[in-house]
């Protein structure tokens, strides 16, 4: 099926999640595309949150001028810094709004490390699962210029609707969000040496000590380094709640970034976990949704043979 969009880019025909990939060429393309799907929802009455690096804002803020939309506009290099924050951040303004929003979402720019484009791209996925039944449209642009060839295929793999040259068609490659989120299609980087590792059998107070005078943190700040003792407490804290107590904590740099990594023998049952603030009232998922609130970036992979958390924090990052 394909739609016109000659007049507007994301029609919202049906009720339901509608998410879409943008795959751009040029900044003119760019705001052409985002113009008139920002026309469309002033057309009928739909809020839009636009959520694009600091540096776009101001293209993009005079392609939406005309179109007389409401609008609320958010960093991405802020917000979406660590990927896993922004589908609390989509599930808000939903829940702000009565009736159908739309958002416009840029995650991925040129720079991003492998890391930062592998969490995008699983967040991507996630949101088809997460957000299926909510009454919202999602246009995600991707310079397709700049950016390499594998991250345009995950754009495609992760949206069931493209936006090419005018139109919006279903994406030939889609595939299962839930086999993306739990599968190996972007394997993690490699540790890198020297790495320092702790192993944890329940002494939370003795590890939070052996991370806090880990000589690997040194080029953090104090209240960064507190910071990874509370990540790496909350992750070890997971494996006394919902495994065997047991746990191996690892500590490495990556240029001015401390990365640290907490494995469990203990799978998780949700696949959302940490994506989501948890209910007041909720007995788990706490300790994961505030390490993803500290962090700068966060890896989480569950499977049959357990779960592993690694956790970025660069240096003099707040």
């Amino acid at each position: 099926m394909v739609v016109n969009v000659q007049s507007t880019p994301s029609e919202q025909t049906e009720e339901g999640l509608v998410h879409q990939a943008l795959l751009y060429r040029n900044p003119e393309h760019l705001g052409d595309v985002v113009g008139r799907f920002a026309t469309d929802a002033a057309r009928t009455g739909e809020p839009l949150l636009v959520v694009l690096p600091a540096a776009t804002h101001d293209l993009i803020r005079n392609a939406l001028a005309p179109a007389g939309a409401e609008l609320h506009f958010e960093d991405m290099s802020e917000r979406g810094r660590n990927p896993s924050c922004l589908l609390d951040l989509f599930e808000d303004w939903i829940s702000e709004h009565d009736g159908p929003v739309r958002v416009i979402g840029e995650p991925i720019w040129p720079g991003r490390s492998h890391a930062e484009v592998v969490e995008v791209l699983r967040h991507e996925a996630a949101i088809n699962h997460a957000l299926a039944s909510a009454d919202v449209s999602i246009l995600c642009p991707y310079d397709a210029g700049h950016l390499d060839a594998k991250v345009l295929e995950g754009a495609e793999l992760t949206h069931p609707r493209l936006v090419t040259n005018g139109t919006s068609e279903a994406s030939q490659r889609y595939e299962d969000p839930l086999e993306l989120l739990a599968g190996d299609r972007w394997p993690q980087e490699p540790r890198r040496e020297p790495i320092s590792q702790l192993d944890f059998a329940g002494d939370l107070h003795a590890l939070r000590n052996a991370v806090a005078t880990d000589p690997v943190a040194e080029n953090l700040g104090r209240e960064r380094r507190a910071d990874l003792v509370f990540v790496i407490n909350e992750a070890a804290t997971n494996a006394i709640k919902h495994g065997d107590g047991r746990c191996t904590a690892r500590l490495w740099q990556d240029g001015e970034t401390v990365v640290s990594e907490v494995a469990t023998a203990a799978p998780l049952a949700d696949a959302l976990v940490g994506r989501r603030r948890p209910e007041h009232s909720a007995q788990s998922g706490r300790g994961l949704w505030l390490i993803n609130q500290v962090c700068d970036l966060v890896e989480l992979r569950s499977g049959e043979h357990g779960t592993t958390v690694r956790m970025h924090l660069r240096a003099g990052a707040a």
